[in-house]
């Protein structure tokens, strides 16, 4: 992969392209949080939390640059702080940590990854330790490796990178002109532990962040275990702050009915998003929520809904239902997995669990063990100890549309 011939007539990719969003427009959010800012002419709410809404893109991010500044985050605090650390930031009082040289940060679809990595770019911390700047990387199931680096050629005020004739030549040419910087380097949603090395260019005072939603490529790519940072889903408490902030009106009628539904949605803030909006557009119709609210736990009006405007494809400018972005992880797997993928939609979510012996049974396969390594790697399963496994509720969901399907 890294011998890859550039093409000459390729459209840089960088940040600034398939990195951002497509050019979005919401109707402005009220709610009865004071704290909360809501600029329309930016479409953007800052409230006390970690998730996005929108975008601003009259003046979109440059090819190689990070994304906006996220406009809603909630419950991340100690994700961000865990990650400064782990970059070389260290606690306040103790001056600077060391620079770990890479850091990779997993976790299920839709927990926001890309969300905090684009906090962590404009976080003041990050700036003063790396005065340099931040150089992001947007790569995705196919990327386009040398258009992503002619990004940050660019950024570094090197236009004609193009003229080196493979990625790896791309490559030593970045890693030159990083030798004596300080920069962050931000290489997010990978698919493939390969894929990272020719971003792996930064010099001693620079680190080397990578998010991936698969355990396998979080693994290979790490030095050592302990530089994968697992981000979890949200707390109770702060899911359903999240989703007061999206449907302050439905939460204040429907409190326990609110709680249930963000325990349902295990705190996922993907999830948390899309019902949140679900539930706003038609309690500002003036209708009563609690059909939808059904609905919504049921799994289905989910499924079908589109994804917050953050994950708009930029090619075309439209935004992806839930089930699509989920798609990308199951695109991956042969007809036979994907087949034994769908059947997991027929058991309970976590915290319910499940056993060898009930994969094998459903399976019907002599051993369930190579498919459970699959379904392991690539984030569609979870194992909790002792045997035993256990799916998100949202991935229950996305097996069953299968078993619809057909």
């Amino acid at each position: 992969m890294t011998n890859q011939k550039p093409d000459q007539n390729q459209e840089i990719s960088g940040a600034g392209a398939a990195g951002v969003g497509g050019d979005v427009t919401h109707s402005p959010v009220t709610t009865g949080d004071h704290n909360t800012v809501i600029q329309s002419g930016r479409d953007t709410i800052q409230a006390g939390g970690n998730v996005y809404i929108g975008f601003n893109l009259s003046h979109p991010p440059a090819p190689g640059s990070a994304p906006l500044k996220p406009a809603l985050i909630v419950g991340r605090d100690h994700d961000l702080q865990a990650l400064k650390q782990r970059i070389g930031i260290g606690v306040k009082g103790e001056g600077s940590a060391p620079v770990k040289v890479l850091t990779a940060m997993r976790g299920w679809p839709g927990v926001g990854k890309t969300t905090l990595a684009a906090a962590l770019a404009h976080d003041p911390d990050i700036n003063a330790r790396f005065p340099d700047g931040v150089l992001w990387a947007s790569l995705g199931q196919k990327p386009a490796l040398f258009g992503e680096l002619a990004a940050w050629g660019r950024a570094l005020g090197v236009p004609d990178l193009y003229q080196a004739r493979t990625v790896e030549e791309a490559s030593n040419l970045l890693r030159g002109l990083l030798r004596n910087k300080r920069y962050l380097l931000i290489v997010d949603d990978v698919w493939q532990a390969e894929h990272v090395v020719p971003f792996n260019v930064g010099g001693s005072g620079c680190a080397l962040l990578v998010t991936t939603r698969l355990p396998e490529v979080a693994r290979t790519i790490a030095p050592t275990p302990d530089d994968v940072y697992v981000l979890g889903v949200l707390s109770e408490a702060d899911a359903l702050e999240l989703l007061r902030t999206l449907a302050p009106t439905v939460v204040a009628g429907n409190e326990a009915t609110s709680r249930d539904l963000v325990n349902d949605l295990e705190g996922l803030p993907l999830a948390i998003q899309v019902a949140g909006r679900l539930l706003h557009a038609e309690a500002s119709y003036g209708f009563g929520v609690e059909q939808l609210l059904a609905d919504i736990r049921e799994g289905a009006r989910l499924i079908a809904s589109q994804a917050p405007a953050d994950r708009a494809q930029v090619a075309n400018e439209t935004t992806p239902t839930v089930a699509a972005l989920l798609k990308k992880s199951t695109d991956l797997l042969d007809v036979h997995t994907l087949e034994c993928f769908a059947y997991l939609g027929a058991f309970a979510p976590k915290p319910a669990t499940f056993d060898i012996e009930a994969m094998r049974a459903v399976w019907d396969v002599d051993d369930p063990r190579p498919i459970i390594r699959t379904l392991v790697d690539r984030g569609l399963l979870e194992p909790t100890g002792q045997n035993r496994f256990w799916m998100h509720a949202i991935l229950v969901m996305h097996a069953q549309s299968f078993l619809t399907e057909e």
